[in-house]
């Protein structure tokens, strides 16, 4: 999952990194260290954007934003709902943020600009439905996060049932 601005700041990145040795070409000593440092910050941006997105496992969530990377295990994670903040004047970012048992962390690389304050876009909507899914799927299938496996649960099950016919004999014979 990736948000679409990544192409967007992709190509920004690379122009600026272009531009460094537009600025080197035939210039002072200055345009040389200008020209380098333009090159290199529009190659980080470049290559950060172009990794930016949240990728899915068994194991978690893993978000690369601009500024940072964060992986998330599933078997921390309490809930995944859309979060609103307001952003400039007329905006508001929305992005999914997963609540954890040590506090949360808001999937930045997802976010998405709205005006409209009380809406959640479709988009996001899907987001937030597709890693709440995940976070099912892992419930399911594992027994460290509270989950029991299904062989244990049917053996106690069987054992209820065995027990109560055992104390339904008894009463009977009393």
């Amino acid at each position: 999952m990736h948000t679409r601005w990544r192409w967007v700041l992709f190509g920004l990145g690379g122009a600026v990194a272009a531009s460094g040795p537009i600025a080197m070409a035939g210039g002072p000593w200055y345009g040389y260290v200008f020209g380098g440092l333009w090159s290199l910050m529009g190659g980080t941006v470049a290559w950060r954007s172009f990794r930016m997105g949240t990728k899915l496992s068994a194991d978690g969530i893993t978000s690369n934003s601009l500024d940072r990377q964060t992986a998330i295990q599933w078997c921390d994670v309490q809930s995944i709902e859309p979060h609103r903040r307001r952003n400039l004047i007329f905006f508001h970012t929305i992005a999914p943020i997963v609540r954890m048992r040590h506090g949360k962390e808001t999937l930045t690389d997802l976010s998405l600009l709205s005006i409209k304050k009380d809406v959640v876009p479709e988009r996001a909507q899907r987001q937030v439905a597709e890693l709440q899914n995940a976070l099912r799927h892992h419930r399911a299938n594992c027994a460290t996060c509270g989950a029991q496996p299904k062989v244990l649960a049917t053996s106690q099950s069987i054992l209820g049932r065995l027990w109560s016919r055992l104390r339904g004999e008894h009463r009977a014979q009393s």
